[in-house]
Order: structure tokens, then C-alpha cells, then sequence
């Protein structure tokens, strides 16, 4: 079973996906504005997250992300649904 997962821990892989410093990433972070994803990103960094954490996001929740905050917070709520 999964932990809940903390933010340092999500910003260090964020910065390892991304290449920004972790310094710099923040929860409010847009995922299109600021990290310049498109669909096709965030869709990519699903991935590479599922893969890291070993939880998935359901695609209907997808269309809800903008930020990272909202992004650790779907896989947080996916850890305690599984627990």
C-alpha cells in the first residue's frame, strides 16, 4: 500500500521531470502556463508519476488538473481510497 505522499518528495520528481530546480517548483504552479505542458504532457507526467508512485489518477479527474497542488492532491485522495 502507498503512503501519502508529501510535497518534497512530489517537487523533487517534478523537478527531476521537468529539469526546473526544486526551489523553484510551487503547489500553485499552472501545469500549462507555468510548466508549458500541453494535454499530451500532463498526460506524460501521469505516466511517469503512475510509474513512481504506483497510483493512478482516473482520466475523468484529469480534466480537472491546472495545478501541481491539484495534482498531489488526486493522488493523495487516490492513496486513502485504495487503503
Amino acid at each position: 500500500m502507498a503512503e501519502k505522499i508529501e510535497w518534497e518528495d512530489f517537487a523533487d520528481k517534478i523537478a527531476d521531470y521537468t529539469g526546473l530546480e526544486k526551489g523553484d517548483i510551487r503547489p500553485e504552479m499552472n501545469v500549462y502556463n507555468d510548466l508549458g505542458m500541453d494535454s499530451l504532457g500532463l498526460f506524460s507526467l501521469g505516466m511517469y508519476l503512475l510509474k513512481t508512485y504506483q497510483v493512478e489518477i482516473p482520466l475523468s479527474a484529469v480534466a480537472t488538473i491546472e495545478t501541481l497542488d491539484n495534482i498531489i492532491i488526486l493522488l493523495n485522495q487516490q492513496i486513502e481510497a485504495t487503503a
